[in-house]
């Protein structure tokens, strides 16, 4: 026969364990919900964020008007709403690259050549950014007159740009800074054959980087493998 205080100890021992596994339960819902819940993280964070390994999400079939509509919203805004919209719990990596596009932007209009630099690299080589890639050319070509960079720059932007368009030239991305792109084209082009930078050997380094550029672009932006491939 089982005694009293025996049965008291398993019925204690019993709702002891019940206790617990309610606890282990809660902290569970806890942790998941936790891992679910929108994120924000710093600006220093997003800084580095080489081609997205904070993992920020990506929404699919991105089409024109909602880059038409990004760029609208953007554009409206000054510097301190730019910093607000990238530590957004809601940031997606579109708007963090475009973000950093625009917040390079507000420097650049304030004069703050730094600054402006400084977001559009990290624009451009954290986010694969076609436009900040574009401005990269541009200041290549323009002020330090490093026209292999600037080359360089430049078709990354195009070949970037095709990506994102499929060649579409209602696209806004496709009318963005479209008589810019084919002006330094052209200048480079010509520099080339005069002999002012080495076009063979750059040439060559692209057809080499390209290709695994933009199968690194497909991949973090979601566009699934190329219609050609």
């Amino acid at each position: 026969m089982i005694k009293d205080n025996d049965f008291l100890q398993n019925s204690q021992n019993h709702r002891t364990m019940q206790t617990q596994l309610g606890l282990f339960s809660f902290l569970l819902i806890l942790f998941c919900t936790a891992c679910e819940a929108p994120k924000s993280y710093s600006l220093e964070e997003l800084e580095q964020n080489h081609h997205n390994t904070l993992a920020l999400p990506v929404k699919p079939n991105f089409d024109a008007e909602q880059y038409k509509t990004m760029f609208q919203v953007f554009q409206e805004m000054n510097q301190q709403q730019i910093l607000e919209q990238l530590s957004a719990t809601d940031l997606t990596l579109r708007h963090a690259s475009f973000g950093f596009y625009y917040l390079a932007n507000t420097y650049a209009a304030n004069q703050d050549r730094e600054n402006a630099l400084k977001y559009h690299r990290i624009a451009a080589e954290q986010y694969i950014n076609p436009q900040s890639l574009l401005k990269l050319a541009e200041f290549n070509f323009h002020v330090t007159k490093d026209y292999a960079k600037a080359y360089e720059y430049l078709h990354q932007s195009l070949e970037i740009k095709v990506e994102i368009t499929e060649n579409n030239r209602s696209h806004p991305l496709s009318k963005n800074g479209k008589d810019k792109t084919q002006y330094i084209l052209q200048e480079l082009e010509k520099s080339g054959e005069n002999k002012q930078f080495d076009k063979a050997k750059i040439r060559e380094k692209l057809k080499k980087e390209l290709p695994a550029l933009l199968e690194t672009y497909r991949t973090i932006y979601g566009l699934g493998p190329r219609a050609d491939s």
